[in-house]
Protein backbone atom coordinates (compact mmCIF):
# COMPACT_ATOMS: atom_id res chain seq x y z
CA UNK A 1 0.00 0.00 0.00
CA UNK A 2 1.36 3.46 -0.93
CA UNK A 3 1.95 6.14 1.68
CA UNK A 4 -0.82 8.26 0.18
CA UNK A 5 -3.34 5.42 0.40
CA UNK A 6 -2.23 4.57 3.91
CA UNK A 7 -2.62 8.23 4.90
CA UNK A 8 -6.27 8.14 3.84
CA UNK A 9 -6.81 4.88 5.73
CA UNK A 10 -5.19 6.30 8.89
CA UNK A 11 -7.29 9.47 8.82
CA UNK A 12 -10.51 7.53 8.28
CA UNK A 13 -9.59 5.13 11.09
CA UNK A 14 -8.93 7.97 13.55
CA UNK A 15 -12.20 9.73 12.67
CA UNK A 16 -14.13 6.47 12.97
CA UNK A 17 -12.80 5.95 16.47
CA UNK A 18 -13.62 9.59 17.33
CA UNK A 19 -17.20 8.98 16.24
CA UNK A 20 -17.36 5.92 18.50
CA UNK A 21 -16.52 8.18 21.44
CA UNK A 22 -13.00 7.05 22.35
CA UNK A 23 -10.84 9.88 23.76
CA UNK A 24 -8.46 11.65 21.38
CA UNK A 25 -5.30 10.37 23.08
CA UNK A 26 -6.28 6.70 22.89
CA UNK A 27 -7.63 7.08 19.37
CA UNK A 28 -4.30 8.36 18.07
CA UNK A 29 -2.06 5.97 19.99
CA UNK A 30 -4.35 2.98 19.33
CA UNK A 31 -4.38 3.55 15.57
CA UNK A 32 -0.59 3.95 15.58
CA UNK A 33 -0.05 0.68 17.47
CA UNK A 34 -2.50 -1.33 15.36
CA UNK A 35 -1.11 -0.23 12.00
CA UNK A 36 2.52 -0.41 13.16
CA UNK A 37 1.95 -4.03 14.21
CA UNK A 38 0.20 -4.90 10.94
CA UNK A 39 2.82 -3.31 8.72
CA UNK A 40 6.07 -3.89 10.59
CA UNK A 41 5.29 -6.61 13.12
CA UNK A 42 5.06 -6.44 16.89
CA UNK A 43 8.71 -5.41 17.21
CA UNK A 44 7.65 -2.03 15.81
CA UNK A 45 5.81 -1.32 19.08
CA UNK A 46 9.21 -0.36 20.46
CA UNK A 47 9.04 2.75 18.29
CA UNK A 48 5.75 3.66 19.93
CA UNK A 49 7.25 3.10 23.37
CA UNK A 50 10.21 5.38 22.72
CA UNK A 51 7.90 8.05 21.30
CA UNK A 52 5.87 8.02 24.52
CA UNK A 53 8.99 7.92 26.71
CA UNK A 54 10.60 10.77 24.80
CA UNK A 55 7.51 12.91 25.29
CA UNK A 56 7.41 12.30 29.03
CA UNK A 57 11.11 13.09 29.51
CA UNK A 58 11.24 16.23 27.35
CA UNK A 59 12.70 18.96 29.56
CA UNK A 60 10.66 21.72 27.90
CA UNK A 61 7.42 19.80 28.55
CA UNK A 62 8.12 19.97 32.30
CA UNK A 63 7.23 23.66 32.10
CA UNK A 64 3.62 22.80 31.27
CA UNK A 65 2.47 21.44 34.67
CA UNK A 66 4.47 24.17 36.42
CA UNK A 67 2.77 26.96 34.49
CA UNK A 68 -0.59 25.27 35.05
CA UNK A 69 0.12 25.07 38.81
CA UNK A 70 1.11 28.75 38.84
CA UNK A 71 -2.16 29.64 37.17
CA UNK A 72 -4.32 27.64 39.56
CA UNK A 73 -2.57 29.06 42.63
CA UNK A 74 -3.16 32.58 41.32
CA UNK A 75 -6.75 31.73 40.49
CA UNK A 76 -7.38 30.37 44.00
CA UNK A 77 -5.47 33.14 45.78
CA UNK A 78 -7.98 35.87 44.98
CA UNK A 79 -5.86 37.69 42.39
CA UNK A 80 -8.68 37.60 39.84
CA UNK A 81 -11.12 39.01 42.43
CA UNK A 82 -8.86 41.99 43.10
CA UNK A 83 -8.23 42.65 39.42
CA UNK A 84 -11.95 42.49 38.69
CA UNK A 85 -12.62 44.93 41.53
CA UNK A 86 -10.10 47.27 39.89
CA UNK A 87 -11.74 47.05 36.46
CA UNK A 88 -15.20 47.40 37.99
CA UNK A 89 -14.19 50.68 39.64
CA UNK A 90 -12.25 52.13 36.71
CA UNK A 91 -14.49 51.09 33.81
CA UNK A 92 -17.95 51.00 35.39
CA UNK A 93 -18.76 54.56 34.35
CA UNK A 94 -18.36 53.72 30.62
CA UNK A 95 -21.01 52.08 28.44
CA UNK A 96 -19.82 48.50 27.96
CA UNK A 97 -17.15 49.15 30.58
CA UNK A 98 -17.65 45.90 32.47
CA UNK A 99 -17.34 43.87 29.26
CA UNK A 100 -14.25 45.85 28.20
CA UNK A 101 -12.77 45.36 31.66
CA UNK A 102 -13.50 41.64 31.39
CA UNK A 103 -11.40 41.43 28.22
CA UNK A 104 -8.55 43.29 29.93
CA UNK A 105 -8.70 40.97 32.93
CA UNK A 106 -8.63 37.96 30.62
CA UNK A 107 -5.59 39.48 28.91
CA UNK A 108 -3.84 39.73 32.27
CA UNK A 109 -4.92 36.23 33.26
CA UNK A 110 -3.65 34.87 29.94
CA UNK A 111 -0.20 36.08 30.95
CA UNK A 112 -0.54 34.18 34.23
CA UNK A 113 -2.16 30.85 33.33
CA UNK A 114 -1.21 29.95 29.72
CA UNK A 115 -4.50 28.25 28.84
CA UNK A 116 -8.03 29.44 28.05
CA UNK A 117 -10.11 27.48 30.58
CA UNK A 118 -9.29 29.20 33.90
CA UNK A 119 -9.97 32.72 32.56
CA UNK A 120 -13.33 31.72 31.04
CA UNK A 121 -14.46 29.87 34.15
CA UNK A 122 -13.25 32.55 36.59
CA UNK A 123 -14.83 35.44 34.68
CA UNK A 124 -18.06 33.46 34.28
CA UNK A 125 -18.25 33.42 38.07
CA UNK A 126 -17.13 37.01 38.67
CA UNK A 127 -18.12 39.02 35.63
CA UNK A 128 -21.19 37.37 34.12
CA UNK A 129 -23.49 37.82 37.18
CA UNK A 130 -22.33 41.44 37.57
CA UNK A 131 -23.11 42.24 33.92
CA UNK A 132 -26.46 40.48 34.03
CA UNK A 133 -27.49 42.34 37.21
CA UNK A 134 -26.77 45.60 35.41
CA UNK A 135 -28.93 44.69 32.38
CA UNK A 136 -26.11 43.91 29.95
CA UNK A 137 -27.03 42.15 26.73
CA UNK A 138 -26.37 38.45 27.30
CA UNK A 139 -24.51 38.02 24.02
CA UNK A 140 -22.10 40.85 24.82
CA UNK A 141 -21.48 39.42 28.29
CA UNK A 142 -20.86 35.84 27.16
CA UNK A 143 -18.94 36.84 24.04
CA UNK A 144 -16.53 39.13 25.91
CA UNK A 145 -15.74 36.37 28.41
CA UNK A 146 -15.11 33.70 25.77
CA UNK A 147 -13.17 35.95 23.39
CA UNK A 148 -11.03 37.27 26.21
CA UNK A 149 -10.44 33.76 27.51
CA UNK A 150 -9.09 32.55 24.17
CA UNK A 151 -6.18 34.97 24.57
CA UNK A 152 -4.64 32.30 26.81
CA UNK A 153 -3.69 30.45 23.61
CA UNK A 154 -1.75 33.42 22.23
CA UNK A 155 -0.34 35.51 25.05
CA UNK A 156 2.68 33.93 26.79
CA UNK A 157 3.23 31.74 28.70
CA UNK A 158 0.90 29.84 26.34
CA UNK A 159 1.03 26.07 26.90
CA UNK A 160 0.21 25.22 23.24
CA UNK A 161 2.98 27.60 22.20
CA UNK A 162 5.49 25.68 24.32
CA UNK A 163 4.36 22.48 22.63
CA UNK A 164 4.62 23.97 19.16
CA UNK A 165 8.12 25.27 19.86
CA UNK A 166 9.22 21.86 21.15
CA UNK A 167 7.95 19.89 18.12
CA UNK A 168 9.29 22.38 15.56
CA UNK A 169 12.63 23.09 17.29
CA UNK A 170 11.89 26.80 17.68
CA UNK A 171 12.98 28.95 20.60
CA UNK A 172 10.26 29.16 23.24
CA UNK A 173 11.50 32.62 24.22
CA UNK A 174 11.23 33.88 20.63
CA UNK A 175 7.76 32.37 20.28
CA UNK A 176 6.67 34.14 23.46
CA UNK A 177 8.09 37.47 22.29
CA UNK A 178 6.57 37.10 18.81
CA UNK A 179 3.08 36.56 20.24
CA UNK A 180 2.91 39.61 22.49
CA UNK A 181 2.12 42.28 19.88
CA UNK A 182 -0.53 40.22 17.99
CA UNK A 183 -2.08 39.25 21.32
CA UNK A 184 -2.33 42.84 22.49
CA UNK A 185 -3.71 43.94 19.11
CA UNK A 186 -6.40 41.28 19.35
CA UNK A 187 -7.29 42.30 22.90
CA UNK A 188 -7.46 45.95 21.79
CA UNK A 189 -9.73 45.12 18.83
CA UNK A 190 -12.07 43.15 21.11
CA UNK A 191 -12.46 46.20 23.35
CA UNK A 192 -12.92 48.53 20.36
CA UNK A 193 -15.71 46.31 19.03
CA UNK A 194 -17.46 46.21 22.40
CA UNK A 195 -17.01 49.94 22.91
CA UNK A 196 -18.43 50.85 19.49
CA UNK A 197 -21.44 48.57 19.85
CA UNK A 198 -22.28 49.83 23.34
CA UNK A 199 -21.71 53.46 22.33
CA UNK A 200 -24.18 53.08 19.46
CA UNK A 201 -26.71 51.27 21.67
CA UNK A 202 -26.19 51.91 25.38
CA UNK A 203 -28.78 49.27 26.28
CA UNK A 204 -26.29 46.55 25.27
CA UNK A 205 -23.97 47.56 28.11
CA UNK A 206 -25.26 50.41 30.30
CA UNK A 207 -22.84 52.30 32.52
CA UNK A 208 -23.11 52.03 36.29
CA UNK A 209 -25.51 54.40 38.02
CA UNK A 210 -23.86 57.46 39.57
CA UNK A 211 -24.29 56.14 43.11
CA UNK A 212 -22.36 52.94 42.28
CA UNK A 213 -19.38 54.64 40.65
CA UNK A 214 -16.10 54.67 42.57
CA UNK A 215 -14.33 57.83 43.69
CA UNK A 216 -10.81 58.60 42.49
CA UNK A 217 -9.45 57.60 45.88
CA UNK A 218 -11.11 54.19 45.62
CA UNK A 219 -9.78 53.78 42.09
CA UNK A 220 -6.21 54.51 43.17
CA UNK A 221 -6.44 52.17 46.16
CA UNK A 222 -7.72 49.39 43.89
CA UNK A 223 -4.52 49.62 41.81
CA UNK A 224 -2.59 47.97 44.61
CA UNK A 225 -4.21 44.62 43.80
CA UNK A 226 -2.43 44.43 40.42
CA UNK A 227 1.11 45.20 41.57
CA UNK A 228 2.16 41.67 42.54
CA UNK A 229 0.58 39.89 39.53
CA UNK A 230 2.22 42.33 37.11
CA UNK A 231 5.60 41.96 38.83
CA UNK A 232 5.21 38.19 38.63
CA UNK A 233 4.40 38.29 34.90
CA UNK A 234 7.34 40.61 34.20
CA UNK A 235 9.65 38.41 36.24
CA UNK A 236 8.66 35.16 34.55
CA UNK A 237 8.59 36.44 30.97
CA UNK A 238 11.50 38.83 31.46
CA UNK A 239 13.77 36.04 32.71
CA UNK A 240 12.99 34.05 29.56
CA UNK A 241 13.42 36.97 27.16
CA UNK A 242 16.72 38.04 28.76
CA UNK A 243 18.10 34.51 28.69
CA UNK A 244 18.41 34.33 32.47
CA UNK A 245 16.25 31.21 32.76
CA UNK A 246 14.82 28.48 30.57
CA UNK A 247 11.01 28.27 30.30
CA UNK A 248 11.03 25.38 32.78
CA UNK A 249 13.13 27.29 35.30
CA UNK A 250 11.00 30.42 34.83
CA UNK A 251 7.86 28.35 35.39
CA UNK A 252 9.29 27.07 38.70
CA UNK A 253 10.05 30.65 39.76
CA UNK A 254 6.49 31.55 38.71
CA UNK A 255 5.06 28.92 41.07
CA UNK A 256 7.10 30.37 43.94
CA UNK A 257 5.91 33.87 43.00
CA UNK A 258 2.29 32.70 42.91
CA UNK A 259 2.66 31.35 46.46
CA UNK A 260 4.06 34.74 47.53
CA UNK A 261 1.03 36.45 45.96
CA UNK A 262 -1.28 34.14 47.90
CA UNK A 263 0.56 34.90 51.14
CA UNK A 264 0.48 38.65 50.46
CA UNK A 265 -3.27 38.52 49.85
CA UNK A 266 -3.77 36.36 52.97
CA UNK A 267 -5.37 33.61 50.92
CA UNK A 268 -2.69 30.98 51.43
CA UNK A 269 -3.79 27.72 53.00
CA UNK A 270 -2.91 24.08 52.62
CA UNK A 271 -6.39 23.35 51.37
CA UNK A 272 -5.89 25.95 48.63
CA UNK A 273 -2.55 24.38 47.65
CA UNK A 274 -4.14 20.94 47.72
CA UNK A 275 -6.96 22.11 45.43
CA UNK A 276 -4.48 23.78 43.04
CA UNK A 277 -2.34 20.65 42.91
CA UNK A 278 -5.36 18.45 42.29
CA UNK A 279 -6.57 20.66 39.43
CA UNK A 280 -3.03 20.76 38.02
CA UNK A 281 -2.68 16.98 38.04
CA UNK A 282 -6.08 16.58 36.40
CA UNK A 283 -5.39 19.09 33.61
CA UNK A 284 -1.74 18.05 33.17
CA UNK A 285 -2.79 14.42 32.99
CA UNK A 286 -5.23 15.19 30.19
CA UNK A 287 -2.59 17.20 28.34
CA UNK A 288 0.10 14.54 28.76
CA UNK A 289 -2.12 11.73 27.50
CA UNK A 290 -2.94 13.77 24.42
CA UNK A 291 0.77 14.51 23.95
CA UNK A 292 1.65 10.83 24.23
CA UNK A 293 -1.10 9.76 21.85
CA UNK A 294 -0.19 12.39 19.28
CA UNK A 295 3.53 11.63 19.62
CA UNK A 296 2.92 7.93 18.98
CA UNK A 297 0.81 8.70 15.93
CA UNK A 298 3.33 11.24 14.62
CA UNK A 299 6.31 8.89 15.12
CA UNK A 300 4.57 6.10 13.20
CA UNK A 301 3.35 8.44 10.47
CA UNK A 302 6.76 10.02 10.00
CA UNK A 303 8.36 6.57 10.09
CA UNK A 304 6.39 5.75 6.94
CA UNK A 305 7.95 8.76 5.22
CA UNK A 306 4.83 10.91 5.41
CA UNK A 307 6.73 14.16 5.94
CA UNK A 308 8.66 13.61 2.71
CA UNK A 309 5.38 12.72 0.98
CA UNK A 310 3.71 15.96 2.03
CA UNK A 311 6.76 18.06 1.22
CA UNK A 312 7.25 16.36 -2.14
CA UNK A 313 3.59 16.71 -3.08
CA UNK A 314 3.67 20.42 -2.34
CA UNK A 315 6.94 21.01 -4.17
CA UNK A 316 5.85 19.11 -7.28
CA UNK A 317 2.36 20.60 -7.43
CA UNK A 318 3.77 23.83 -8.82
CA UNK A 319 1.51 25.98 -6.64
CA UNK A 320 2.45 29.46 -5.55
CA UNK A 321 3.86 29.32 -2.02
CA UNK A 322 1.18 31.73 -0.76
CA UNK A 323 -1.50 29.42 -2.10
CA UNK A 324 0.12 26.55 -0.22
CA UNK A 325 0.25 28.68 2.94
CA UNK A 326 -3.45 29.53 2.68
CA UNK A 327 -4.31 25.86 2.09
CA UNK A 328 -2.39 24.97 5.26
CA UNK A 329 -4.30 27.59 7.19
CA UNK A 330 -7.62 26.33 5.87
CA UNK A 331 -6.66 22.83 6.97
CA UNK A 332 -6.02 24.20 10.48
CA UNK A 333 -9.53 25.68 10.47
CA UNK A 334 -10.99 22.28 9.55
CA UNK A 335 -8.85 20.46 12.12
CA UNK A 336 -9.94 22.98 14.76
CA UNK A 337 -13.55 21.96 14.25
CA UNK A 338 -12.88 18.30 15.04
CA UNK A 339 -9.70 18.08 17.16
CA UNK A 340 -8.40 19.46 20.44
CA UNK A 341 -5.67 22.12 20.17
CA UNK A 342 -2.85 20.03 21.65
CA UNK A 343 -3.50 17.25 19.15
CA UNK A 344 -3.47 19.74 16.27
CA UNK A 345 -0.09 21.06 17.38
CA UNK A 346 1.47 17.62 17.61
CA UNK A 347 0.02 16.32 14.36
CA UNK A 348 0.24 19.35 12.05
CA UNK A 349 3.22 21.15 13.60
CA UNK A 350 5.94 18.63 12.69
CA UNK A 351 4.52 18.24 9.15
CA UNK A 352 3.98 21.90 8.30
CA UNK A 353 7.11 23.26 10.01
CA UNK A 354 9.69 21.82 7.55
CA UNK A 355 7.48 22.66 4.56
CA UNK A 356 7.25 26.30 5.65
CA UNK A 357 11.04 26.50 5.91
CA UNK A 358 11.53 24.85 2.50
CA UNK A 359 9.22 27.45 0.92
CA UNK A 360 11.26 30.31 2.36
CA UNK A 361 8.79 31.54 4.97
CA UNK A 362 9.89 32.55 8.44
CA UNK A 363 9.03 29.62 10.75
CA UNK A 364 8.54 31.92 13.76
CA UNK A 365 6.03 34.02 11.83
CA UNK A 366 4.15 30.89 10.75
CA UNK A 367 4.14 29.67 14.35
CA UNK A 368 2.20 32.76 15.40
CA UNK A 369 -0.26 32.24 12.53
CA UNK A 370 -0.63 28.65 13.76
CA UNK A 371 -1.45 29.89 17.28
CA UNK A 372 -3.94 32.42 15.94
CA UNK A 373 -5.77 29.65 14.11
CA UNK A 374 -5.86 27.56 17.29
CA UNK A 375 -7.52 30.53 18.95
CA UNK A 376 -10.18 30.63 16.24
CA UNK A 377 -10.70 26.89 16.79
CA UNK A 378 -11.62 27.56 20.42
CA UNK A 379 -14.72 29.47 19.29
CA UNK A 380 -15.82 27.30 16.34
CA UNK A 381 -18.19 24.36 16.81
CA UNK A 382 -18.54 21.46 17.11
CA UNK A 383 -15.24 21.07 19.04
CA UNK A 384 -14.73 24.66 20.22
CA UNK A 385 -13.47 24.18 23.75
CA UNK A 386 -14.32 27.75 24.81
CA UNK A 387 -17.98 26.98 24.08
CA UNK A 388 -17.86 23.94 26.37
CA UNK A 389 -16.01 25.82 29.11
CA UNK A 390 -18.68 28.52 29.00
CA UNK A 391 -21.52 26.02 28.95
CA UNK A 392 -20.06 24.21 31.96
CA UNK A 393 -19.53 27.43 33.89
CA UNK A 394 -23.13 28.54 33.23
CA UNK A 395 -24.75 25.16 33.87
CA UNK A 396 -27.02 26.64 36.54
CA UNK A 397 -28.03 29.61 34.35
CA UNK A 398 -29.79 27.40 31.77
CA UNK A 399 -28.09 29.08 28.80
CA UNK A 400 -28.42 26.87 25.68
CA UNK A 401 -25.29 26.03 23.69
CA UNK A 402 -26.85 27.71 20.63
CA UNK A 403 -26.97 31.03 22.50
CA UNK A 404 -23.33 30.61 23.52
CA UNK A 405 -22.33 29.98 19.89
CA UNK A 406 -24.20 33.08 18.69
CA UNK A 407 -22.42 35.12 21.36
CA UNK A 408 -19.02 34.00 20.06
CA UNK A 409 -19.84 34.56 16.39
CA UNK A 410 -19.09 38.34 16.19
CA UNK A 411 -15.60 37.85 17.64
CA UNK A 412 -14.45 35.30 15.04
CA UNK A 413 -14.12 37.90 12.23
CA UNK A 414 -11.92 39.96 14.57
CA UNK A 415 -9.64 36.96 15.02
CA UNK A 416 -9.53 36.42 11.26
CA UNK A 417 -8.69 40.10 10.76
CA UNK A 418 -5.65 39.78 13.02
CA UNK A 419 -4.55 36.68 11.07
CA UNK A 420 -4.69 38.73 7.86
CA UNK A 421 -2.79 41.60 9.51
CA UNK A 422 0.00 39.30 10.66
CA UNK A 423 0.18 37.71 7.19
CA UNK A 424 0.38 41.09 5.42
CA UNK A 425 2.64 42.72 8.03
CA UNK A 426 5.01 40.01 9.37
CA UNK A 427 6.85 42.57 11.51
CA UNK A 428 3.87 42.61 13.87
CA UNK A 429 5.13 39.24 15.09
CA UNK A 430 8.86 39.51 14.26
CA UNK A 431 9.72 43.00 15.53
CA UNK A 432 9.80 42.23 19.25
CA UNK A 433 11.82 38.96 19.11
CA UNK A 434 14.31 40.65 16.74
CA UNK A 435 14.61 43.54 19.19
CA UNK A 436 14.95 41.49 22.36
CA UNK A 437 16.59 38.22 21.38
CA UNK A 438 18.80 38.76 18.30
Amino acid sequence: MSIASLTVVLILSVFLIFVLGLPVAFSLSGVAMIYASLLWGTDALGIIFYAAFGTMTNFVIVAIPLFILMGFILQNSGVADRVYDLMHKWMGSVNGGLAIGTVWICTLMAAMVGVAGPAIITMSVLSFPAMMSRKYDRRIAIGSIMAGGTLGILIPPSIPMILYASVTSLSVGKMFAAAIVPGLILSFLYTVYIGIRCARNWKLGPALPLEERASWREKVIALRGTVLPILLILGVLGSIFLGIATPTEAAAVGVAGAVICALAHRRFSWSMIKSACYDTVRLSGMVMWILIGAACFSRFYFGMGAADLVKGAIMTAGLNRWVVLILMELSLVVLGMILEGFAIVLIAGPIYGPVIISMGFNPLWFGILFMLHLQVALLTPPYGFALFYMKGALYDKHVPISAIWRSALPFIPIQLLVIVLVMVFPELSLWLPNLLLD
